[in-house]
């Protein structure tokens, strides 16, 4: 197995920061068989809070999930691609990711393509490579979030916006998008708008 040095991929605290924000992740390689790794990581990530959309041309669904053949037909905005794939089928991967506009590219224990890096880190992407979705969580944030249900939220890590004074702004080391919670009510907004915003079209406040 190929090892990359811990210096290539984000401090912790930039990925820290990432999986705070609750993306939206497309699971790329997703399995419908219980004993792949692909099956169990889904389950934990769903189970700790995430919403994950499985990708795979070959299933329909996962974990009672909808399957989509390949990235552009996702029908939701989604920011983390987290891949289960081999190496060599990363590069096309990280194009499809970029011409998308998500915000991450995460490549699985194992799997590390420095073409899939270069192309990603190019459009605006951070990059982070063998390394596990489920174990950051559990190693850098440690508790599950709380369903939308509850009505509870996690701390306010980030503040207010400067701008506006509602909608939460989330930095991250190669893009800026908001956390608002117009979007539990009015399904037409975007959950993580990403900047920069021209007004400020009625953001709500997390509380």
């Amino acid at each position: 197995m190929t090892m990359l040095p811990k210096s290539k991929n984000p401090f912790d605290h930039e990925i820290r920061d990432l999986l705070r924000s609750r993306p939206v992740i497309a699971l790329v390689g997703a399995s419908s068989k219980p004993h792949r790794p692909s099956h169990l990581v889904m389950k934990a990530l769903l189970d700790q809070g995430y919403l994950v959309v499985p990708v795979h041309p070959r299933e329909e669904s996962v974990l009672g999930q909808t399957v989509y053949a390949e990235l552009r037909a996702i029908p939701i905005p989604f920011h983390l691609v987290d891949v289960f794939r081999r190496s060599e089928a990363t590069p096309a991967i990280a194009r499809e990711a970029v011409a998308i506009g998500a915000r991450a590219l995460w490549l699985q224990v194992g799997i590390v393509n420095e073409e899939a890096r270069r192309i990603a880190s190019d459009g605006g992407l951070m990059v982070v490579m063998d390394r596990c979705t489920i174990v950051e969580h559990r190693r850098l944030i440690g508790a599950a979030f709380d369903p939308p249900e509850t009505g509870r939220t996690l701390p306010d890590w980030v503040g207010l916006c400067r701008d506006c004074r509602h909608a939460h702004a989330v930095v991250t080391p190669r893009s800026t998008f908001w956390r608002c919670g117009r979007s539990a009510t009015d399904p037409s907004f975007l959950k993580y708008p990403s900047l920069p915003v021209l007004s400020c079209r009625g953001y709500e406040p997390l509380r």
